[in-house]
């Protein structure tokens, strides 16, 4: 199995195995296991197993210093399920392997049904929640699904694994200051207040299921979840 070294995680991992509320156009993994990790392997184990359902796919490889980035072109596939009525256009996904993760985090097995059945590794909420607080406070641009999956995750009462958040930061930034459980609500009432919610709105509401949610996403709705989370 030449996805046995590989954790899933991030948002399509979130929708799919754990129910959130919006879509994500990525497939995210971290490499978690022991062995050297074999790209070419896996690329082409995906490839034998979507042609045994006649799918054909057309990988765009680039691999970056920690993280493997693939695109994953599918051709005629959109056309055949009239989605498009062009022969030539294309869906792509995005894969990429996290190949020097932070250290931490609980994996988990979990069982998929639909459209068919298979297991499959991925982190657990306190886990996912940890490396999303990471990206809201340290990535160098906003995304809106970021503040989308926070609210989420405090409406659900996750509490994150602050050891594994606390190793991404050592992991990403110069003299860094840990994160408690007593001091993260004040950090991120501090990040909300420098956050345009009109460009997160923007940003995210194309990958919402359910459109009405999308009018929650104000500084002062997170703000509430944050005063009310225990």
């Amino acid at each position: 199995n030449a996805f046995k070294n590989l954790t899933f995680t991030g948002g399509t991992a979130l929708r799919l195995l754990y129910s959130s509320g919006r879509y994500s156009e990525d497939l995210d993994f971290s490499f978690t296991g022991k062995e050297k990790l074999n790209l070419e392997k896996l690329i082409n184990s995906v490839q034998r197993d979507l042609s045994l359902q006649n799918i054909k796919f057309e990988p765009f490889i680039k691999t970056e210093k920690t993280v493997f980035k693939a695109d994953l072109r599918f051709p005629v596939i959109l056309y055949e399920l009239n989605i498009s009525p062009l022969k030539d256009q294309k869906l792509t996904i995005k894969f990429e392997i996290d190949k020097n993760p932070p250290k931490g985090g609980e994996k988990e097995i979990l069982l998929v049904t639909s459209p068919v059945s298979y297991s499959v590794s991925v982190f657990n909420l306190p886990s996912l929640f940890a490396t999303k607080l990471h990206a809201i406070l340290f990535r160098k641009y906003t995304k809106g699904r970021d503040y989308y999956d926070l609210a989420w995750y405090l409406g659900k009462r996750i509490k994150p694994d602050f050891k594994l958040l606390n190793n991404a930061i050592k992991q990403t930034q110069k003299n860094p200051e840990a994160i408690t459980e007593h001091s993260f609500k004040e950090t991120l009432l501090k990040q909300l207040n420098s956050v345009d919610f009109k460009n997160i709105k923007n940003d995210v509401e194309r990958f919402i299921i359910n459109q009405e949610e999308t009018a929650l996403l104000t500084p002062e709705h997170i703000k509430s979840l944050l005063r009310n989370y225990k």
